[in-house]
């Protein structure tokens, strides 16, 4: 028996310091770590030995519509963490009709997003860092 699958871009939820972020551009969000997961190098001999990087640093990027009020809501967290340094929130992603689930317990905004101005709407994206990134890439329910 064949399978088809759906998935629907109003069904992913990305939820920063516990608001709900809404008004997304085209590509809604990019999750990535900063480093492979292993490391390995060879020998002379072609042995060959691996290594855990231990890095878990990432960056999740949200791209929003310049009329999105979550603009307003990053704009703030990146301004009160310019200001004292200490602003770190949690941010989560789920595919609430598949199983992906990506969870940053300590992020922050990286640089208040570039801007235009033309005719038409244009596009702000953000970046949130952090030093720890769990993934989990789980596709379809």
């Amino acid at each position: 028996m064949n399978r088809v699958d759906t998935f629907d871009p109003k069904d992913v939820s990305v939820i920063v310091g516990g608001r709900i972020i809404e008004g997304f551009g085209e590509d809604i969000i990019e999750i990535m770590r900063d480093s492979d997961q292993i490391g390995d190098d060879a020998g002379a001999d072609g042995d060959v030995a691996r290594w855990v990087t231990n890095d878990r640093r990432g960056t999740v990027r949200i791209t929003l519509l310049q009329t999105s009020r979550s603009n307003l809501y990053l704009s703030s967290l990146a301004i009160a963490d310019e200001l004292t340094g200490n602003v770190l929130v949690p941010v989560i992603v789920k595919d609430n009709r598949g199983n992906d689930l990506h969870v940053a317990p300590n992020a922050w905004v990286k640089k208040m997003p570039d801007v235009k101005y033309k005719r038409g709407i244009e596009m702000r994206v953000w970046e949130l860092r952090t030093s720890h990134l769990n993934m989990v890439v789980g596709g379809a329910a």
